[in-house]
């Protein structure tokens, strides 16, 4: 079944742009606020199988076939977690970008409300830029554009920087697997 023409194209009225940016301002928010709430499930998850590892191990260090298996456990329970979380992150900020990639779109083509309010504002690094308020998305990319010698802290997406972490987590827990088998079947 072939998919239905596309509507015929139209100018959108002040109005209906307008709508349409809050619309993608909202969805890249409620997409913003589930990487968080995400991230800090995944992260006491995490906390506890560490916690879980630590104190098997120490509880089982006599008997090395049960801290072997207990181990095992917890390092593949944490593999598969941080799977999850690291494909969950990954599309939940994959999808905040595209709406705010629309609503980049939308004030290029036209500002979401037809006056423009230009006004000054002061960086952290001091430097004083000029961005129109009626487009946030605008105001954002020229904040952190290279011209304005914005401090090397503010060059680090923190989208980029949470997603390495359950990455991280995904390698120690995949070294904890490998390690404890050749300790157990090599070196004990």
């Amino acid at each position: 079944m072939d998919p239905p023409p596309p509507p015929p194209s139209r100018l959108l009225t002040a109005d209906e742009r307008k709508w349409l940016h809050d619309k993608y301002e909202r969805l890249s928010e409620e997409e913003g606020n589930l990487a968080a709430s995400r991230t800090s499930y995944f992260s006491a998850i995490a906390a506890v199988l560490v916690t879980g590892l630590v104190v098997a191990t120490a509880d089982l260090i006599g008997d090395p076939f049960l801290m072997v298996l207990f181990a095992s456990f917890f390092a593949g329970f944490g593999i598969l977690i941080s799977t999850v979380w690291a494909v969950l992150f990954h599309r939940t900020t994959d999808a905040q970008n595209l709406w705010r990639e629309a609503a980049l779109r939308l004030e290029s083509s036209a500002p979401p409300i037809d006056t423009s309010l230009p006004a000054p504002i002061t960086l952290r690094s001091g430097r004083l830029i000029s961005v129109d308020l009626t487009q946030p998305y605008h105001a954002h990319l020229e904040r952190f554009s290279s011209k304005n010698h914005i401090t090397w802290q503010d060059r680090v997406s923190p989208t980029t920087l949470t997603e390495v972490m359950p990455m991280a987590l995904l390698a120690i827990w995949s070294v904890a697997f490998v390690v404890i088998w050749v300790w157990y079947l090599v070196l004990r």
